[in-house]
């Protein structure tokens, strides 16, 4: 059968499916309230005095997971979480004691799935209403507006966090350089109590005249490049005493590209320029000591020791013993002092980068020592064993030839009367790093020595060997020149292994 709507005189024929806009008075039909509540993207859901839910409209279902009917007689406070619950029963008790008053309230409510929603629900106290006889209330969903207020609120933490615990003081400033923002590190670096004395006053007051050009620069560049700048300036502190800063700048942009403020990270270098500046000078101080030794003490030396075996050779028999002697003793004299000026000498200079860390063949270097110490070796009857060929480094090759050859005459100096005397030298890598190590079976060194044998001249020697006290220092000091570390193991009675390392190359 086909629904036909009648046409009457005067009336407009309304298209649908037979739901009237209006009813016989010109008033809203059940079936047009129906239909909105149908559609409704909130909850709308009717209340008894007790709580208990007597409607629902179907927008529960996609929103918290249940069928209408399945929460139809229960009460809603048992689905309410329980650290939100007092709060929803004040409002709710209020709302019934007081018709008339409409109140908000968020709070969670819990998911079929077992998962908590957050709803913000406002309500309506209607139970005098003979057509509604209950609380109407209006929920909405605010569950993913909570979880980004949430997530805003722990980045918030995070970065206020991590400003807390920089070492660096953080100034913001708008285009115009005016501070808006500092860190508490900010108060500290310029002297000041509190963030009134610096938010509001141009950034630029706070740089020494001298710098403030070099500043205006780096502002301009870090605008106009978008990319972070840095330099060194000095800085004025409250009291007008001034301090060395390393200033970082870069921007914060807006969606467009546009910088939006200046962000500053300024660090008080003060103390490391200090300290930089004695280190400086004492390495000129040893440089100049060295340059002294080797060319005010070492000619005069060589002209008392050649003199010294002229005499000895033009007159060696008309001489009377004790005058011998005293020329033997000014030659092991000068002698001496010579190896002393050498060696000094090697200590300075193994410090210092002439060409740079570049690839060295060790297996190369190595031989090229023990053609040197060659019969030493041999008169010693010493088993010298190389284990493998060793990898090439990322060294120097003067300062890798004195290491070797320190740690070999160290060892062959300390080898002691053992019945078969062995050295051995051996190279490990591992994750681009070569350990090289020298093993002997000599004496060995007491584990009270072991932290100072690296010392300059200082001597420790059990076996009553003579030595300067400078080869294991020069040692150190060459394998530090190129980023590498030295260290010993050793027992008395049992030998010593010397360890180094160098970067492996490529």
């Amino acid at each position: 059968m086909e629904l036909r709507e009648e046409r009457k005189p005067g009336k407009r024929a309304v298209k649908g499916a037979g739901v009237e806009p209006r009813g016989r008075r010109g008033a809203p039909s059940e079936e047009f309230f129906r239909s909105l509540i149908d559609y409704t993207l909130d909850v709308i859901t009717v209340l008894d005095e007790r709580g208990r839910m007597l409607y629902n409209t179907p927008s529960v279902t996609r929103i918290l997971g249940y069928e209408p009917q399945e929460l139809e007689n229960r009460v809603c406070f048992d689905f309410v979480h329980p650290d939100d619950l007092p709060r929803v029963r004040e409002v709710f008790e209020r709302g019934i004691r007081e018709p008339g008053i409409t109140e908000s309230v968020e709070y969670r409510f819990r998911h079929k799935d077992g998962s908590w929603r957050f709803l913000e629900s406002v309500g309506e106290n209607l139970l005098d209403n003979p057509v509604v006889r209950g609380v109407v209330v209006s929920s909405h969903d605010i569950t993913d507006r909570k979880r980004v207020e949430e997530e805003m609120r722990e980045s918030e933490e995070i970065h206020r966090g991590l400003v807390s615990i920089s070492p660096d003081a953080i100034i913001i400033c708008d285009l115009q350089g005016t501070i808006t923002y500092v860190s508490p590190q900010a108060l500290r670096l310029y002297g000041c109590q509190s963030e009134a004395e610096l938010v509001g006053r141009n950034a630029i007051h706070f740089i020494a005249p001298e710098d403030r050009e070099k500043v205006r620069t780096l502002y301009q560049m870090t605008l106009r490049e978008n990319a972070g700048r840095s330099a060194e300036l000095t800085a004025f502190r409250k009291d007008g005493s001034r301090s060395v800063v390393e200033l970082h700048v870069t921007t914060i942009r807006d969606s467009e590209g546009k910088p939006k403020v200046l962000v500053c990270f300024a660090r008080d270098i003060t103390e490391r320029k200090r300290m930089e500046l004695e280190l400086q000078n004492r390495n000129e101080e040893l440089e100049a000591f060295a340059h002294t030794i080797s060319h005010d003490l070492l000619t005069p030396v060589a002209i008392v020791e050649g003199y010294a075996k002229a005499a000895l050779e033009a007159d060696a028999e008309g001489r009377s013993e004790a005058e011998r002697e005293c020329l033997e003793a000014i030659a092991r004299g000068a002698r001496r002092m010579s190896e002393l000026i050498s060696s000094l000498l090697q200590y300075a200079q193994a410090g210092h980068t002439h060409e740079g860390p570049l690839r060295v063949d060790a297996g190369e270097v190595l031989t090229e020592v023990l053609m040197d110490l060659e019969e030493e070796v041999q008169n010693k009857g010493v088993s010298l064993v190389v284990r493998d060929p060793l990898p090439a480094v990322r060294a120097e090759a003067v300062k890798l030839r004195q290491v070797f050859y320190n740690l070999l005459s160290n060892a062959l100096k300390h080898m002691g009367e053992v019945e078969k005397p062995r050295i051995e030298v051996n190279a490990a890598v591992r994750e681009g790093m070569v350990t090289f190590c020298v093993r002997d079976n000599g004496v060995g060194i007491p584990e009270s020595l072991q932290g100072q044998i690296f010392e300059p001249f200082k001597r420790f020697n059990p076996d009553g060997t003579g030595g300067l006290g400078i080869g294991l220092s020069t040692v150190k000091r060459a394998v530090r020149s190129w980023g590498g570390e030295t260290w010993v193991e050793s027992k008395p009675g049992e030998g010593a292994s010397f360890f180094f390392t160098a970067l492996a190359a490529e």
